[in-house]
């Protein structure tokens, strides 16, 4: 007898399986705590944990559960935890492998750091390798025809030319340390399961089979050959190519009950941007009354963020089962702005904009280093006063600061105090400049220190320590994840093969750059409660009443993402690795969500520079197919009611402020303020509110202007009440007078190209005068003020 079962898409996986091992077990009074039910992924098992324990009503040993991996990781331990290899680890075995194979390989691309992406690429090619069983001899033939080169750039030839040997010696690492990865744990499981009897298990099911690696199709067949394993598939072999090509390897037929065409309610919505499209689901989710039976799927785990600002005001009990890309977090911004003003760091010598942007995060000018958060806040905010030049000092405008220089600059401390004192806190210079040497030894000394990854390790862990005790890190859920999987990093680091290797602190950085961007967070939830919010792969085996995917656009859903660029495609089909089937793959697990639910809500955005996906395009051409007419879906656009108050800003004119306009110099700019606009002149003039001046090594042309405005009133005061005369006497004076503000104002800023700007300054300012010598004996009788 075949033990093969097939399910239709418009059916409920989880509870057509769930009566099947109620019909064959628990009405016959079977033990079924002896099944194991193996998924693509954790969640359906814990769904159909939950289905049969509504069902059995009672305490039960349940069956037990796995994801294929963890299945074929079980077969390989014998009880025995396996040690895999880390991420990093393998990346730099391959690195060295590549440097004794050949030195060719690594070319360009020496240092660690360059290489890793190479690695990853090696790496993943090598699992691709295990996965689909692709023996020596076919490598061999890829490797003979590198010889004779393909049409690709000569790197990646010379990379085939050494593939079988780079392979070898990295299967043959892994052996001699005892350790794993994902390709050798699977063809080890290949290599054993026919010998394996696997007595604690009566049966195997293994679940909403779709695509599948030779590996995996092997293993399979070989328990079912056993008669030790049941084959659950959910849809025809005649409407899917991947499902008819597995039935005919094998001799098997996977065929289902007939599906009625359009089974669901569909609705379609076109929105503008992300937050067009999330404030529609909020709107969709206010008429669905039963919320804990429907999904909300995310293509693109970066709009998580945003759903969740929405659907927070219509319901509380939801659950989010999908990475989020550390890239988008605050504390990675941190790290990068630490690697920053380390690469821009020149003779010992700090960038002051990289400078000032580390010290102004806000984990960083919020440490409690002293007795009140708000002391560091002050210091970083009068530092960057004094670098901008707000505050005239030695060290303003520079370019490139000493942090010496910084904590012996008094007049920074006696600002710090002045102002603290004005908020009530009492402290001495001593502990400023105290708080001032720890905010840099944390952030900078300790750091220049380091060279190896166990040092950097440490200095990770003092600094993410430090944060939160002493930030408000903690205060943010998210962030305490995010610093968890920082912390996981570090011990990664500090746990590697290289870590006593001499590093450079900036390759150390790109290191820790290059892992940490690639990392994802989960967040904290119950997986069986409350709305659900996954990703496509996350819905695999799973069945709601409603369903709503945003983002169905091209290039989002499908994912198409070109994924082996060392590796040319033709080469890779030569190899029988059609990766096209991704397509086919996330198109499956589409079909099938949309098929067993009643309401299905897509939307996508509808701007001129996006695509709607061809999921759509494909529903919309079965249903007309159906119908038999061309007719056109309705289609929801996104809009807003917004409505204008105009409302008028009215600022008295009290007595203190008469009196300062009283008072006040009108200069020719202040009066085109005010006719321009009131409001702005009040602003500027008699509030004095300036825009926070923003640090950059080219000067605007208004930081000119100003110079030579204060330079001419400078040099013509001397001529108030008296005739202009420019003569040679005048033009020494002036001239003497426009290096003094030319150094003071441009050469620490822009000391590699200041000449340049000089040149310029004295062209102008002798045609200037030349001009005003002219001017003065036919125009000019006497200057009045200035």
């Amino acid at each position: 007898m075949q033990k093969i079962i097939t399910y239709n898409f418009s059916e409920n996986y989880i509870k057509k399986l769930c009566l099947f091992i109620s019909k064959q077990y628990l009405v016959k009074n079977k033990d079924i705590s002896r099944l194991a039910f193996v998924f693509g992924g954790k969640r359906p098992g814990l769904f159909l944990k939950k289905h049969l324990s509504i069902l059995i009503k009672k305490s039960f040993y349940p069956p037990s559960f796995f994801s294929i991996e963890e299945f074929f990781t079980y077969l390989v331990s014998e009880n025995k935890p396996l040690s895999k290899i880390s991420d990093l680890d393998a990346c730099y075995i391959i690195y060295n492998l590549a440097k004794n194979v050949s030195r060719d390989i690594i070319k360009g691309k020496e240092n660690f750091s360059q290489f890793l992406p190479w690695a990853r690429e090696i790496l993943h090619c090598i699992e691709l390798f295990d996965l689909n069983l692709i023996n020596t001899d076919c490598l061999q033939d890829i490797q003979l025809n590198a010889e004779i080169g393909y049409d690709i750039p000569d790197n990646i030839n010379t990379l085939l030319k050494h593939i079988v040997i780079l392979r070898k010696q990295f299967h043959c690492y892994l052996e001699e340390n005892n350790i794993y990865s994902k390709g050798l744990i699977y063809l080890k499981a290949l290599e054993i399961v026919n010998a394996k009897n696997l007595p604690e298990f009566e049966q195997i099911f293994f679940c909403n089979l779709f695509y599948l690696h030779k590996t995996e199709e092997k293993i399979i067949r070989s328990l079912y050959d056993q008669d030790k394993a049941w084959l659950v598939f959910q849809g025809d072999q005649e409407n899917w190519p991947i499902l008819k090509d597995f039935a005919q390897r094998n001799s098997f037929l996977i065929k289902s009950k007939e599906i009625k065409p359009d089974n669901y309610n569909l609705r379609m919505y076109a929105g503008f941007d992300l937050h067009s499209q999330v404030s529609m689901i909020r709107e969709i989710l206010k008429k669905i009354k039963n919320p804990e039976k429907s999904v909300i799927v995310l293509p693109d785990t970066s709009a998580v963020i945003a759903l969740l600002s929405e659907i927070t005001a219509v319901t509380h009990l939801f659950n989010i089962s999908m990475g989020y890309p550390v890239k988008r977090s605050s504390l990675y911004a941190l790290f990068m702005s630490l690697f920053k003003v380390q690469v821009t760091k020149k003779d010992g010598q700090y960038y002051v904009k990289d400078y000032l942007n580390l010290l102004s995060h806000p984990f960083i000018k919020n440490l409690k280093i002293a007795e009140h958060s708000a002391i560091t806040r002050v210091i970083v905010h009068k530092i960057e006063e004094v670098l901008l030049g707000m505050a005239k000092t030695s060290l303003s405008g520079s370019l490139f600061i000493n942090l010496e220089d910084i904590e012996n600059l008094e007049l920074l401390f006696k600002m710090a105090l002045e102002t603290l004192h004005s908020m009530n806190i009492h402290i001495r210079q001593e502990q400023l400049k105290q708080t001032l040497k720890l905010l840099h030894k944390l952030l900078f000394y300790n750091w220049e220190q380091t060279n190896n990854f166990y040092e950097y390790s440490k200095q990770v862990e003092i600094l993410l320590n430090n944060l939160l005790e002493k930030s408000f890190l903690n205060q943010y859920p998210l962030n305490l994840k995010i610093a968890n999987k920082v912390f996981a990093i570090k011990d990664e680091l500090k746990n590697s093969v290289f870590k006593h290797e001499k590093i450079s602190l900036i390759e150390m950085f790109k290191i820790f750059e290059n892992k940490f961007a690639r990392e994802l967070i989960s967040f904290s939830g119950t997986p069986l409660k409350g709305l659900q919010v996954l990703g496509l792969f996350e819905t695999r085996g799973l069945s709601f009443e409603n369903v709503i995917i945003m983002d169905v656009n091209e290039s989002v859903l499908p994912n198409l993402t070109k994924t082996e660029p060392l590796i040319p495609m033709e080469v890779m089909l030569q190899l029988g690795i059609n990766n096209i089937e991704k397509e086919e793959v996330q198109r499956y697990h589409f079909m099938r969500l949309i098929a067993s639910a009643k309401n299905v809500h897509l939307i996508y955005d509808g701007s001129e520079k996006k695509r709607k996906s061809r999921f759509i395009e494909e529903i919309i051409w079965q249903k007309q197919k159906n119908l038999k007419a061309l007719t056109v879906e309705p289609v929801m656009q996104a809009n807003f009611k917004v409505k204008f108050m105009p409302k008028t800003t009215v600022v008295p004119k009290t007595a203190s402020i008469i009196n300062f306009l009283k008072r006040f110099s009108y200069s020719a700019s202040s009066i085109d303020t005010y006719l321009h606009c009131p409001l702005r002149f009040y602003y500027k003039y008699v509030l004095r509110l300036r825009e926070k001046k923003d640090f950059s090594h080219k000067d605007e042309s208004a930081d000119i202007g100003n110079v030579i405005h204060d330079l001419l009133e400078q040099a013509y005061k001397k001529f108030i009440g008296t005739q202009v005369i420019i003569d040679d006497e005048f033009k020494k004076y002036f001239f003497k007078l426009m290096d003094s503000r030319f150094e003071q104002n441009f050469s620490k800023k822009m000391p590699a190209d200041s000449f340049l700007l000089k040149k310029i300054f004295i062209f102008r300012l002798n045609n200037f005068l030349r001009n005003e010598a002219q001017r003065a004996k036919e125009e000019i009788s006497t200057i009045m003020s200035l």
